[in-house]
């Protein structure tokens, strides 16, 4: 078998099976093999392709027209095309950090769906209440107004359940404290108005280094806040929209910075006063501010500088998009 002196390798990864096609310095393609989904197998298929170096394009997609993906991969490899995407480069306790803040992002999600569907059901009932956090405590009052014992038992247990994931989720959150002590950037970040504790760690845990972003643009996309035009043939089809791409607990983490500095007189709230009177609408005006927040909390880190509501008015948040 000939043994090229440079190949082009893309992989087609699915979690049961995966396609990997190669095509040689020339521009010519080799032709393609499927296998079951393991790390020795796709070791195994990528060293057994005679060549003397070897460069590797793996893409996570759907399987539809999967050969004309790894023709497009491989070519787009060879003619350096291909953008280099941030990876974490070791498993460390970063990566560990990352992963407890994720998980309790996940116990405060079912915690809201439970809650909303708990309130849907009372209501079915004619128990027409709003909960606060003393009712989820102590539901006895309202199960009093169970007309059934059914219905009791079943209201009974779905209080239940919120009380052992409001109990998880909030161990999550002790342990995920433990490990942020370390990260000098979390104390920094709760400096600013509007960031506590759960935004601070959401954002060091999300992130996981700030150098992962070359342009504070990629970190907006990141956080759910960047704008998604629509053209065709250079002519605006439609209005922009935010996109829907990123991680909706960045951009919640900042929303909540933002409305808990309304009442008071605070960088954010000045930003965002000042924000309104340029644009002389709410919405920009809240947008602007929420990438303004996430945009100086990764300078300060990135910079390893200490905070400085002062500072936190220089530049133009308007265009951070």
């Amino acid at each position: 078998m000939k043994t090229y002196k440079k190949v082009y390798i893309a992989i087609d990864l699915h979690s049961k099976t995966s396609m990997i096609g190669y095509m040689n310095e020339a521009g010519k393609y080799m032709g393609h093999q499927r296998v079951a989904t393991s790390g020795v197998n796709l070791i195994n298929q990528v060293v057994a392709i005679p060549a003397e170096q070897k460069h590797l394009s793996v893409e996570q997609s759907n399987m539809a027209f999967w050969a004309a993906e790894l023709l497009r991969l491989c070519r787009l490899l060879r003619m350096g095309e291909l953008k280099p995407i941030w990876s974490p480069k070791q498993l460390g306790v970063r990566r560990v950090f990352y992963h407890q803040i994720k998980e309790y992002q996940r116990l405060i999600k079912t915690l809201s769906i439970h809650k909303r569907q708990l309130g849907d059901s009372l209501r079915h009932w004619g128990i027409n209440i709003k909960l606060t956090d003393k009712d989820y405590h102590n539901p006895a009052p309202i199960l009093k107004q169970a007309d059934s014992t059914l219905l009791h038992e079943e209201l009974a247990t779905k209080f239940s359940f919120i009380q052992a994931i409001t109990a998880q989720s909030r161990q999550q959150f002790i342990r995920a404290e433990q490990t942020g002590s370390q990260f000098w950037e979390i104390a920094e970040f709760q400096k600013m108005s509007g960031i506590g504790p759960v935004g601070a760690h959401t954002f060091s845990g999300y992130i996981q280094t700030p150098h992962r972003f070359a342009r504070r643009g990629q970190l907006i996309g990141f956080c759910k806040l960047g704008v998604r035009s629509f053209t065709s043939d250079g002519k605006k089809v439609r209005n922009e929209r935010l996109s829907k791409a990123g991680h909706g607990c960045l951009k919640n983490l900042a929303h909540v910075a933002w409305k808990a500095s309304l009442s008071g007189d605070n960088e954010v709230s000045g930003f965002y006063r000042a924000s309104l009177a340029r644009c002389g609408n709410p919405v920009h005006a809240r947008l602007n501010t929420q990438r303004k927040i996430l945009i100086t909390l990764w300078s300060i880190w990135k910079n390893k500088q200490s905070y400085n509501p002062e500072k936190f008015f220089s530049g133009n948040g308007d265009s951070a998009r």
